[in-house]
């Protein structure tokens, strides 16, 4: 597939790279001070993320608990935890986002160019707070380990897989399970 351009802006890029209803994924790169969607919950699907440079600070649960993310580190949102993140570091952030299973999320993207309302499997806060942030599975640059997601491993390396995505730091492998 070649990428799909949702937004290209001075301060924010978004290409669609894979779109399958088992996966999306998704290229953003975000400038200082740029936001993602409000505190949110997905309720069928997880949201992942592996940041390529710079840093992200994820920001888990209804207190907002603060993480931040540097380059090689993934974290892996199950449904059901809530969840936002920003560039809050004094450089541009790159990462690849993974929403597996897609649950409508490259549509979403699309009415976002276009300008139009869209909806798909994204929910504001539940009143009881929705699950622990514990659940959220962070693992720091250089892990090594792979990162699961539904029928999908993740991993950091040179190993051939069903995607594979070339970095500075090595090869981002998605695999399906």
């Amino acid at each position: 597939m070649t990428p799909e351009t949702i937004s290209d802006t001075p301060t924010r890029n978004v290409l669609i790279l894979v779109e399958d209803e088992d996966i999306t994924i998704t290229w953003t790169r975000f400038s200082h001070g740029e936001r993602g969607p409000d505190l949110h919950v997905h309720r069928e699907h997880t949201d992942a993320f592996y940041v390529i440079d710079g840093e992200l600070t994820f920001e888990l649960g209804p207190r907002s608990d603060a993480i931040t993310v540097g380059a090689g580190g993934f974290v892996a949102i199950p449904a059901l935890v809530g969840h936002s993140f920003v560039n809050a570091s004094g450089a541009d952030a790159r990462w690849l986002n993974f929403h597996a299973p897609d649950c409508g999320f490259a549509d979403f993207l699309r009415t976002l160019r276009a300008g139009t309302p869209g909806s798909w499997d994204s929910y504001g806060m539940p009143t009881d707070g929705g699950l622990a942030p514990e659940l959220a599975v962070v693992l720091p640059a250089g892990d090594g380990r792979a990162m699961d997601l539904p029928g999908f491993h993740v991993r950091d390396d040179t190993e051939n897989g069903w995607f594979t995505y070339p970095h500075p730091g090595g090869v981002v492998a998605v695999q399906r399970a």
